[in-house]
């Protein structure tokens, strides 16, 4: 039993040193690349910081929208 107890707090170690973060892709055709480089190159920002930005703020977005829907059909 204690070799039980043993490999679970290795286990548990290890779980704890593995990132937090996720990968996604999307693709998306030439024109709309070259538009979305020029328009972050134009903002000083990346491409990786504009898609961030722009998904969080359509989540907040849809989160809001369906707060509303909720407080208005009371």
């Amino acid at each position: 039993m204690a070799e039980a107890k043993k490999t679970a707090s290795k286990t548990t170690q290890r779980s704890s040193t593995k990132t937090t973060t996720k990968r996604i892709s999307v693709t998306v055709d030439k024109d709309f690349y070259m538009d979305l480089e020029a328009y972050t190159h134009e903002n000083f920002t990346t491409i990786e910081d504009f898609v961030k930005k722009a998904i969080k703020e359509k989540l907040d977005r849809d989160r809001i929208s369906t707060m509303i829907d909720f407080m208005s059909k009371r």
